[in-house]
């Protein structure tokens, strides 16, 4: 970054960069200035953001890049246009991570870009890893104010330059896991070295050997060349296991002998090699109940559990709800080029008071679409009508005790006493209050005909 301008050097194995001039032309950034350039020759300026677009790993800019990585502080970013697997695991394993495949992945590099453009600290550092400057996941960073989260972020403290200790994050789904396994890897002496992500319910249980461990040329009909596995790309680094649960007994048995004698062997090998990653693993299930069913062994489970974390859900953390509020409208008032300067006091109630069966992603997404659909420079509640459309109707009177909006209904009942056929008479009856005794009103609102409201009343007259 130069003063107030950051330039984009762009380097190609082919003429048509027309993909790249996309990316930049819907950059959404006012400042700083956004210079995008062509060099003849690769060469090395502070700060600047260099884009390489190659066809295959021999290209002379990978070696350049790597030779860079080693001195410099710029933000090396690959761009391929085919999905080559190869290729991609031959850029991971030199230690990039910033690697897409266009077109297909041209949102998430737009984005991807306003993230670095817009970081406050003038040095754009890329370190082995070729990620974001590590401030991106500063434990300073983590947010939130509540007595559970404290803990979490107290112990992440502690156990961060711990590198032979293993971990496991345990919470509910969207509570942040992957967020807490890269805050730890960034901030600990393997930062510079790779960092593996794993989602093993994403990997068909048939697939699932050879994407760990890899395979040699000819172990089976289709291996033509040898695969580099998941485990050993990780090298030095951070391998994160997330979704644990998910992996069969069977693999269970193989990632063990991994673990303790610290070695893999390609499918189709005859000789063990030598890992050195750190494991950190995340689950959401039940891993202890697991075991006594017989679907987790307990072995495996012991040897990861070393360091308990467990990520409290977004319901217990009140406090939390509007600070992680107002980092997502910063977020997403910079990606979508608006400038949103708060909320008013219906989505601030209804915020702190809704349940979040989602978790903190399920509020990111919420927030995300709130800013898409506003059209002026504060959230109103009907930005919020999906969710509203979720909640049960026992949940939206507890939400609303004081004051009920308009828009809502209370319904307080004894469970135990009150029957489906009832509960449907009673809101009916609370529905038609609502429409002012208009009963044509209140039979569309409530989705039947008006002989049926008519009916559904006359029989149940008290």
């Amino acid at each position: 970054m130069h003063g107030n301008t950051v330039n984009i050097n762009v380097y190609s194995d082919t003429n048509d960069i027309s993909s790249i001039s996309l990316v930049v032309n819907q950059l959404k950034i006012n400042d700083p200035n956004i210079r995008l350039k062509y060099p003849l020759k690769f060469k090395n300026s502070e700060d600047d953001i260099i884009i390489l677009q190659i066809e295959s790993v021999s290209s002379t800019f990978v070696r350049e890049a790597v030779k860079l990585k080693e001195e410099a502080f710029n933000k090396i970013i690959f761009v391929i246009k085919k999905n080559d697997a190869v290729l991609i695991s031959s850029l991971v394993k030199l230690g990039f991570q910033s690697i897409f495949v266009i077109p297909f992945e041209l949102p998430k590099l737009i984005t991807h870009l306003s993230e670095i453009i817009n970081l406050k600290s003038d040095k754009l550092k890329e370190g082995k890893t070729g990620g974001l400057a590590n401030d991106n996941y500063d434990i300073e960073g983590l947010v939130g104010s509540s007595k559970s989260f404290k803990k979490v972020i107290e112990i992440i403290k502690k156990i961060s330059n711990k590198t032979d200790v293993y971990v496991m994050i345990l919470g509910e789904t969207g509570t942040g896991k992957s967020l807490i396994a890269r805050t730890i890897h960034a901030n600990s002496p393997k930062k510079q070295y790779p960092f593996i992500d794993i989602v093993c319910s994403a990997i068909p249980e048939s697939l699932m050997e050879s994407e760990l461990f890899g395979y040699e040329a000819g172990a089976f009909t289709q291996a033509e060349s040898r695969k580099y596995g998941l485990l050993e790309l990780a090298e030095k680094g951070t391998l994160f296991l997330d979704e644990l649960g998910d992996i069969s007994l069977n693999i269970q048995a193989k990632l063990l002998r991994s673990i303790e004698k610290k070695v893999i062997r390609r499918l189709g090998g005859v000789r063990d090699i030598p890992i050195y990653a750190r494991f950190i693993s995340a689950t959401n299930k039940n891993l202890e109940l697991m075991i006594e069913q017989k679907l987790f062994r307990s072995d495996l489970f012991h040897r990861l559990n070393v360091i308990e974390i467990t990520l409290p859900p977004l319901r217990e953390r009140e406090e939390d709800v509007l600070l992680l509020t107002e980092k997502f409208i910063n977020i997403y008032n910079t990606q979508f080029g608006k400038s949103i300067d708060g909320y008013d006091d219906n989505v601030k109630q209804f915020l702190l008071n809704y349940e979040w069966p989602g978790n903190v992603r399920e509020l990111q997404n919420s927030i995300e679409r709130a800013i898409l659909l506003t059209e002026n420079n504060t959230l109103k509640i009907d930005t919020f009508s999906v969710l509203q459309k979720r909640e049960r109707p026992q949940e939206q009177s507890q939400m609303f005790a004081t004051p009920i909006l308009p828009q809502f209904i209370r319904l307080e009942l004894e469970y135990e006493r009150v029957g489906l056929k009832e509960l449907t008479v009673l809101y009916a009856k609370e529905v038609l209050n609502k429409a002012e005794g208009k009963k044509s009103k209140a039979a569309r609102l409530l989705g039947i005909s008006r002989p049926r409201l008519d009916s559904l009343l006359e029989k149940n007259k008290n």
